[in-house]
């Protein structure tokens, strides 16, 4: 192949830098080697080139804001959704609170209490003393026992299944680190 002109040498640098010309035309890489070693223009264009990708692997990409990776996926995350059916859960709740505010209402109602538990414990003691039987507990009591351990079994269980909703709901920001 004949020496090369300037121009030519210019056109196929590129893909001479990048070792393709070798490959596709053994005979063109000779002579861009051949021009380049007689042409100070070109040569400090080949040296320039061939700096390019290294001063593109040198350079560092910045770190990113310490918020970006919280930022983004939370703009990402699906947004916490409470059930409708979560809230049909406290019904029972209110309808047995409402159902002791009922018994209990009024000073009346609260005395009562007071004054029934206090003959009730008086009772026990005089029947652990084993001078008396074994005192009868109103109906009322009872009743009112019933729904108090009712209204704690639900809450409990409530409480847990909302708790188990909102460990679906919200995301945790460990598992968002490793991905």
């Amino acid at each position: 192949m004949s020496a090369l002109a300037c121009a030519r040498v210019r056109v196929l640098l590129e893909t001479y830098v990048d070792g393709d010309l070798a490959v596709t035309d053994p005979r063109a890489a000779q002579a861009v080697r051949e021009h380049l070693m007689t042409c100070a223009d070109c040569r400090r264009q080949h040296e320039q080139a061939v700096s390019l990708p290294y001063r593109m692997k040198a350079l560092r990409s910045p770190a990113p804001p310490a918020g970006l990776i919280t930022g983004v996926m939370s703009s990402i995350a699906p947004a916490p959704q409470a059930s409708r059916w979560a809230w049909g859960l406290l019904v029972p709740e209110a309808l047995l609170g409402a159902f002791i505010l009922w018994y209990l209402s009024g000073l009346d109602g609260l005395t009562a209490i007071a004054s029934g538990a206090w003959t009730d414990l008086q009772g026990l003691a005089v029947w652990g003393a084993g001078t008396a039987p074994l005192p009868r507990i109103p109906v009322a009591d009872v009743l009112l026992l019933a729904a108090f351990i009712a209204l704690t079994v639900i809450a409990a269980y409530h409480l847990s299944v909302l708790a188990k909703l909102d460990e679906h709901a919200v995301p945790r920001l460990h598992e968002h680190r490793r991905a």
